[in-house]
C-alpha cells in the first residue's frame, strides 16, 4: 500500500518538479469553468423567470425552485392550475374583445 502511496503525484508539494505555469493555467482552466457555469446558470434563471411571468405569475416564483420539497408541490400547482393569463383570455372573450 505505501508503493502506491509513493507513486502518487503530489499536488500540494512545489518539490515534486511540476512546474510553476502548470499549476497557473490549471487554476485558470478551473476559474474559467466556474464563470462559464455560472454564466449558464444566470442565463436558465432569467429564461425560467421570463416564462412564468408570460404565464401571468410574479418572476419572483423561481426562488421556490430552491426549496426542496416546495419546489415539487409548485411545480404540479402550477402545471394543474388555471394559469392567470389565461383567466384574462377567458374574461376578453366571454365580454367578446378578443
Amino acid at each position: 500500500m505505501d508503493t502506491v502511496l509513493m507513486r502518487l503525484p503530489s499536488v500540494v508539494d512545489p518539490s515534486d518538479g511540476v512546474d510553476t505555469a502548470t499549476q497557473w493555467t490549471d487554476w485558470l482552466a478551473g476559474g474559467i469553468g466556474l464563470a462559464v457555469v455560472i454564466g449558464a446558470y444566470v442565463i436558465m434563471l432569467v429564461a425560467y423567470v421570463r416564462i412564468i411571468q408570460k404565464a401571468g405569475y410574479s418572476g419572483w416564483w423561481v426562488l421556490v425552485g430552491l426549496v426542496p420539497v416546495l419546489n415539487l408541490v409548485m411545480f404540479l400547482v402550477f402545471a394543474f392550475s388555471t394559469w392567470p393569463v389565461l383567466k384574462e383570455n377567458e374574461r376578453l372573450r366571454a365580454q367578446g374583445r378578443y
